[in-house]
């Protein structure tokens, strides 16, 4: 556990400059982990977890985060196994609803569809798996559909 905190450590955005607390920075860094693992979830529900899916995925959370190479290179690697070895969604799910506001929680949300949409086909089990994220994570059913067709 200790090697995966001091990695997480260095995913800190760098636009960040005030001096947060350890625990503070490593609470952050589980959210992007979080949101990492569910987008990998999103993707390998169609049994084809393929190259444009992945870069997708990596542009969403450099955007996003503003993370540099090596750092997402090091979340895919934590955020693939940890997918691999994962039995419930709720770990994932409860750091997200526990760190984000509604409106950001949709926005992930978004972030899912994306992910989902990269191959430009819809699976039905994509479509399972983000709805089960949205359950999760309470976006109301309103905002589910939105997302989807944004």
């Amino acid at each position: 556990m200790d090697i995966i905190s001091s990695l997480l450590d260095r995913f800190k955005s760098p636009n960040k400059k005030d001096d947060k607390s350890m625990s503070t920075e490593t609470f952050e860094n589980k959210a992007i982990l979080a949101i990492c693992i569910l987008m990998i979830e999103v993707s390998k529900s169609d049994d084809k977890f393929d190259d444009v899916e992945r870069d997708k995925i990596l542009k969403i959370l450099q955007s996003k985060y503003n993370l540099d190479e090596n750092q997402l290179e090091t979340l895919m690697i934590i955020a693939n196994q940890k997918n691999e070895d994962m039995i419930s969604l709720y770990e994932w799910t409860s750091i997200i609803n526990s760190t984000y506001q509604y409106d950001e929680r949709v926005k992930i949300l978004q972030s899912l569809w994306q992910v989902a949409h990269a191959d430009n086909i819809i699976d039905k089990y994509e479509d399972y798996t983000i709805r089960k994220i949205a359950d999760l994570i309470y976006v109301k059913h309103a905002d589910f559909i939105k997302a989807k067709h944004e």
